[in-house]
């Protein structure tokens, strides 16, 4: 007979090896966790009926148990978090699991986390653009919103479970809530970039910035959203031959340019049409025009779209016009000249809501006249 002890010990190993098994019956992962990992979930074997099943039966049971016993993605991050902890950073750059480097700055990790929730900044974005909305409507345009997901918001599983949102609400569901409540047409990118990394990388490991291969997913999104299934792009014939990049922009803030390589590829379409920069600098503003019949799409973004959108978007229209967003400070007399079909506001989730005191240039808003006060950053001058 077992002593006391060892029968409360003998009582607890059967407890701890019977939770799996029990919670995997009563409430197993949910089967998408298994396409994150980049692989298909393994079937039930099938029954040994012949000579090569049998063979086949014990490695197929234990891949089918080995991805249905309970608790199997906290035991998988439990793992992760002791055997492979955080390597290094600063108060600018956080480096996750694998050696993935997350921006710190603009709050960028604690906003994916829901950590930062300013209310009252993403209910006057969402005003903005309501504004934005109607005035475009008066000229016989349209607007569609469309903000490019943080890495830190695709990459969650990188990231400690301190900077992971679990349950909690962030400020790009708030927004995407306050879109609708007001009727402006808005797409949610994450579903497909969260998707998209289950086969390929979706944002570059040392870079803020997505791959060219999700840049074209999420124009193909943005595309069907806005009424045009007929534009998109073939992911795989747009994208160059994989080739070694070097660095990265969260690598030079790391002061680690030259000691970090990764594989990458590039947009690769054809040429279509003449650009012309409208101003000087390193991110201007800038026209495609092809001279050819088809509308005018004005793509109001950022980094993640200055180089790809005007030509992604040319392959189908007949002028595309890019604007820096500049933290909501572009300016609007850009609309009064290009007279766009179409407008798509797509800055990245980091710039979701406007610097304070930031408005359009030469935008009045609910006035209806585009032409009202001139805002400057932090205030607003006649």
């Amino acid at each position: 007979m077992l002593s006391r002890y060892r029968r409360y010990f003998a009582l607890l190993t059967f407890m701890l090896l019977a939770t799996p098994l029990i919670v995997g019956v009563v409430r197993p992962d949910r089967p998408e966790l298994i396409l994150k990992e980049g692989r298909l979930l393994a079937q039930a074997p099938e029954a040994p009926l012949s000579l090569a099943a049998l063979r086949a039966f014990p490695s197929q049971a234990d891949a089918y148990l080995k991805d249905h016993f309970g608790l199997r993605q906290t035991m998988i991050h439990t793992h992760r978090d002791l055997s492979h902890p955080l390597l290094y950073g600063n108060e600018k750059v956080l480096v996750g699991r694998d050696g993935r480097m997350f921006y710190l700055g603009r709050d960028m990790v604690r906003q994916s986390a829901g950590l930062v929730l300013r209310d009252e900044k993403v209910a006057d974005a969402a005003d903005m653009l309501a504004e934005m909305r109607d005035a475009l409507a008066r000229r016989g345009a349209s607007l569609l919103v469309a903000v490019a997901p943080s890495s830190s918001t695709i990459y969650q599983d990188d990231l400690p479970l301190w900077a992971q949102k679990g349950e909690r609400k962030t400020e790009y569901d708030l927004l995407l809530a306050d879109l609708a409540a007001r009727g402006v047409k808005a797409v949610d990118l994450r579903p497909i970039l969260e998707k998209a990394r289950s086969d390929h990388n979706a944002y570059l490991m040392h870079d803020t910035h997505w791959t060219a291969r999700s840049a074209v997913l999420a124009f193909n999104a943005i595309a069907e959203a806005d009424g045009h299934p007929g534009w998109a792009l073939d992911p795989d014939s747009s994208v160059g031959p994989p080739f070694e990049r070097r660095g990265g922009d969260v690598a030079r803030i790391m002061g680690v340019e030259d000691e970090v390589t990764e594989i990458a590829q590039e947009l690769t379409l054809p040429s279509r049409g003449k650009s012309e920069d409208l101003e000087e600098g390193p991110m201007p503003d800038h026209v495609i025009s092809s001279g050819r019949p088809g509308p005018t799409v004005m793509v109001i973004g950022d980094s993640f779209t200055a180089s790809y959108f005007p030509p992604m978007l040319m392959q189908h229209v007949g002028r595309a016009v890019w604007l820096n967003h500049r933290e909501c400070g572009f300016d609007w007399s850009s609309v009064d000249k290009f007279q766009p079909d179409e407008v798509w506001w797509a800055p990245t989730e980091r710039f979701l809501v406007c610097d304070e005191g930031v408005r359009p240039l030469n935008f009045a808003g609910r006035s209806g006249d585009d032409r009202g006060p001139v805002w400057v950053r932090g205030a607003a001058r006649d």
